[in-house]
C-alpha cells in the first residue's frame, strides 16, 4: 500500500512539473517574463530532488551521480557522441557566420547574459552553475523522471521544444529559426546522452564546453 501511495505521489509530482514547466516556458516565450523564466528552473530543480527524496533512490539509479561519472563516461557510444557534439557546435556557428554574418551573433548575444572573456574565472563559475541547473531540469528531471511515466522519445522531443523555447528571443525570423533550430538538435542529442547513461553530468559535458567554445568562437569569427 505504501509502496503504491508512493509511486502515485511520484507520477502527480513528475506531470506537475512537467506541466509547470511547459506553462512557464510559453509564457517566457510570450512575454519574456522573468517570473515565469524562475519558475522553469523552480520546478525543474524541486521536483527532481523531490522524487529523488521520495523514492530514496540509490546513486546507482540517480540522474545526478558524481560517483558514477567516470563509469557513465565509459559507457558504449557516449564519448563517440560527445566529440561529435564537439564538433557540431564551431561547425553551425561556421555556418551561421556564412549565412547571417554579424546578424546572427548580434541576436544570440542579444539573448544572453553573461560575463565577458575579460573575466573568464566568473564566466567559467556562471556557466557551471546555469549549465548543470538546466541538466537537471531539462535532462534529469524532464526526461528522466519523465521517461518512466511516458516514452522516452515522447518526453525527449517535448523537452527538446521546450528547451529551445526557453531559449527564445524575438527577431529576424530566419535567424530566430536558425538559432532555435541549433538548439533543438543539442537537446536531443543531450536527451540521447542522457538516456545511454542515465547521468545528467555526462550530458552537462557537451553543454558546457559547447557553450565555452562559442564564447571563445565569438572574437575570432566576429571580432
Amino acid at each position: 500500500m505504501a509502496h503504491s501511495s508512493k509511486k502515485d505521489s511520484v507520477k502527480m509530482i513528475t506531470f506537475l512539473g512537467m506541466a509547470v514547466m511547459i506553462i512557464a516556458v510559453a509564457v517566457k516565450a510570450a512575454t519574456s517574463s522573468v517570473i515565469a523564466a524562475a519558475a522553469i528552473h523552480i520546478a525543474g530543480l524541486a521536483c527532481f530532488f523531490v522524487i529523488e527524496g521520495i523514492e530514496k533512490t540509490p546513486d546507482s539509479e540517480s540522474g545526478l551521480s558524481f560517483k558514477r561519472f567516470f563509469s557513465d563516461l565509459k559507457k558504449p557510444g557516449v564519448i563517440p557522441l560527445i566529440v561529435l557534439m564537439l564538433i557540431l557546435s564551431p561547425a553551425e556557428m561556421l555556418m551561421s557566420k556564412a549565412v547571417f554574418g554579424s546578424a546572427y551573433i548580434d541576436h544570440v548575444l542579444g539573448r544572453i547574459d553573461v560575463p565577458g572573456l575579460d573575466q573568464l574565472p566568473m564566466l567559467v563559475f556562471s556557466q557551471i552553475v546555469t549549465v548543470l541547473g538546466e541538466e537537471i531540469e531539462f535532462r534529469a528531471f524532464f526526461v528522466g523522471k519523465g521517461m518512466k511515466q511516458l516514452p522516452f522519445w515522447s518526453v525527449a522531443i517535448v523537452g527538446a521544444v521546450l528547451f529551445a523555447a526557453a531559449h527564445y528571443v524575438a527577431g529576424a525570423a530566419g535567424i530566430v529559426a536558425w538559432d532555435l533550430g541549433g538548439i533543438l538538435i543539442d537537446a536531443i542529442l543531450f536527451a540521447i546522452l542522457y538516456r545511454k547513461t542515465g547521468n545528467c553530468l555526462i550530458s552537462f559535458i557537451p553543454h558546457f564546453l559547447n557553450n565555452m567554445i562559442g564564447f571563445f568562437l565569438v572574437p575570432i569569427l566576429f571580432g
